[in-house]
C-alpha cells in the first residue's frame, strides 16, 4: 500500500502556526470590523450606497448571488487538487503533501473524492447562478416606509 508524501516536522510547525495566525486576524477583522458593518447594513439598507448603488434596491443580489460567490472564492482552490487526481487516478495526487499517514486511494474511490473537489465549487456557482434569476422576485423594500432618519450619522458632540 502506498502512502502520500508527508511533511516534515519543519514544515507542519510553519504551516500550522501560519494558519493560526492567519485565523486569528480574520477572526478579529471579522468581529470588529464586519460584524458591525452586516448590522448596520441589514437593519438600515437605504442608508448606504456603494459604486453608486443603494443597497436597499439590491439587498436580494447580495444575500442570492454574493455569498454563494464569496463561498466559491473559498472553494476554488479544491479545483486543481481534483483535477490532478482525476488525472493521476488517485488521491491524494503526487504533488500534494499530507499531515499525517495517509494511504493513496486508487480507482473509483480516488476519481469519487477527486470529483467531490470538483463539485463543491461548481454547486456554489451554479446557487449563485440560480439566486441572480430568483432575486427579481423577491420583495422588494419599500424606501417610502423606511425612516430616513435613520441615515442621519451620530454625532460626538
Amino acid at each position: 500500500m502506498e502512502y502520500a508524501q508527508e511533511y516534515s516536522k519543519k514544515e507542519k510547525a510553519v504551516r500550522i502556526l501560519a494558519g493560526v495566525f492567519v485565523g486569528i486576524v480574520i477572526y478579529f477583522l471579522h468581529t470588529i470590523w464586519l460584524i458591525p458593518i452586516i448590522n448596520d447594513v441589514v437593519s438600515r439598507p437605504h442608508c448606504f450606497e456603494w459604486l453608486g448603488f443603494n443597497l436597499a434596491d439590491y439587498f436580494w443580489y447580495l444575500v442570492m448571488v454574493g455569498v454563494p460567490l464569496f463561498a466559491f472564492t473559498m472553494s476554488w482552490i479544491l479545483i486543481p487538487r481534483g483535477i490532478a487526481g482525476i488525472r493521476e487516478r488517485r488521491f491524494p495526487p503526487k504533488a500534494v503533501k499530507v499531515y499525517r499517514p495517509t494511504k493513496v486511494k486508487t480507482g473509483f474511490l480516488a476519481w469519487l473524492i477527486s470529483a467531490m473537489h470538483l463539485l463543491i465549487p461548481f454547486v456554489l456557482l451554479l446557487l449563485a447562478a440560480w439566486g441572480y434569476l430568483q432575486a427579481p422576485y423577491f420583495p422588494a423594500f419599500d424606501k417610502q416606509a423606511l425612516d430616513p432618519n435613520l441615515c442621519i450619522k451620530d454625532s460626538i458632540y
